[in-house]
């Protein structure tokens, strides 16, 4: 029976279809640069930016969610004794770079004096140029992408070693 809720061995299906999605649209969002320029030919760049942003704001949406979902079901699924201080620094790093990630982003756009759309609608507009906002919003966005990347291959490392090294079956509740 699948249950909406976490239980002691097994994330909800809540839980579950966030993390799934939320892992395949930040990937989508991390390999963006890679997709801008496949497209830059076939579609304009502020298409692309405004899907960019869009999908950006849908993931930052999906974390606050997340994190609110998380808080209505501690307690539920816990790490083992041994590693829940790691559990704990390394989800608690996830759910910040995600967080920063659409902010610094948003402050790169708002710098560049461009508007910020959500699949069509305008949430800021047009307004002037702010370069050093400009500027440091892009060199932080960089950075947290290049963390995210880390943080998530050290994720996905966690996730194997439990699985195969301790045999703890971790990765069954996420299944």
């Amino acid at each position: 029976m699948m249950t909406m809720m976490d239980t002691e061995n097994r994330y909800g299906a809540v839980a579950r279809a966030l993390h799934w999605s939320m892992a395949v649209l930040l990937l989508i969002m991390l390999a963006s640069e890679v997709w801008f320029e496949a497209l830059e030919h076939s579609v304009s760049e502020r298409s692309l930016m405004g899907l960019h942003q869009s999908l950006g704001l849908t993931l930052f949406a999906l974390v606050l969610f997340r994190g609110l979902w998380r808080w209505l079901n501690r307690s539920r699924v816990q790490p083992p004794a041994q590693w829940a201080m790691m559990a704990r620094l390394g989800h608690l790093a996830l759910y910040a770079l995600m967080i920063l990630m659409p902010l610094t982003g948003l402050a790169t756009s708002l710098g560049e004096g461009e508007s910020v759309t959500f699949f069509g609608w305008t949430l800021f507009g047009y307004g002037p140029e702010i370069e050093w906002l400009e500027d440091s919003g892009e060199d932080l966005h960089e950075a947290l992408a290049n963390a995210l990347w880390v943080m998530i291959g050290l994720h996905v490392a966690a996730a194997l070693a439990h699985q195969y090294m301790l045999g703890d079956r971790i990765m069954k509740r996420m299944a």
